[in-house]
């Protein structure tokens, strides 16, 4: 008798895949149309003409520039594979109701996005002790954004710079996003509570979906780590 064989589950491939960036540069050019008042201060103002430098992690503790144009396979580094393995195990002994943490430096989380061809080149995250900043820089050119060519959006960039501090206890429902910049330019840092035209979802919605995909009931940023950790219950 055959038996059928049964297709390997896909990973998941977390928060930077195409559609995830589609939604979140999305949804922060309309939270910050809401801000700027007007479509002139999105373009000239929060948006660039030109591409931020991202650094682009090739191994653990390197460095390339990254070539945002850019759109050849990633392949996936000894790094990557071994953090994905982790966030795995996490998600595993979060379902099986086990206490586990992980902890992620600046390195490991710039293998996984140098790993998948969607986000490379697109992002960088540093840690200073408990300090984490991100950095983007997103050619609009490269998502299918409805109104992008309408309104002239297609040649501009979305560089911007996130901190985040978070102390022990910090979870998906109290993070906070310390300082946010749009090409330079300040804007509230209360983004993730912000719904979108006033009516829609808000970005911390995502950020409690994704945390709870793997698990993780809080963490904290210190001594240049995230720290992840399932609670056991």
């Amino acid at each position: 008798m055959n038996t059928r064989t049964e297709p390997s589950p896909k990973r998941g491939m977390g928060c930077f895949p195409k559609g995830c960036l589609i939604f979140i540069v999305l949804a922060i050019l309309l939270l910050v149309a809401g801000i700027g008042g007007t479509l002139w201060s999105v373009r000239h103002v929060y948006l660039s003409d030109k591409p931020a430098p991202i650094p682009q992690a090739s191994a653990p503790n390197e460095t390339e520039p990254a070539t945002l144009g850019e759109a050849g396979p990633a392949r996936p580094s000894n790094a990557s594979v071994a953090v994905r393995e982790r966030l795995d195990t996490m998600k595993k002994a979060a379902r099986a109701h086990e206490q586990t943490e992980v902890e992620l430096t600046a390195a490991d989380i710039n293998s996984l996005i140098a790993a998948n061809r969607k986000s490379r080149g697109t992002a960088s995250v540093g840690i200073d002790d408990n300090v984490l900043q991100a950095q983007f820089s997103i050619p609009l050119q490269r998502l299918d954004l409805p109104f992008r060519n309408a309104f002239g959006l297609g040649n501009r960039y979305l560089n911007a710079t996130v901190t985040i501090v978070a102390p022990p206890g910090t979870n998906a429902s109290t993070v906070q996003l310390s300082e946010v910049k749009l090409n330079g330019h300040s804007v509230p840092a209360d983004l993730l509570d912000r719904q979108l035209l006033g009516v829609g979802p808000s970005l911390r919605r995502y950020v409690i979906k994704y945390a709870n995909k793997y698990g993780v009931t809080d963490g904290e940023i210190r001594d240049g780590k995230v720290i992840l950790h399932t609670s056991g219950h």
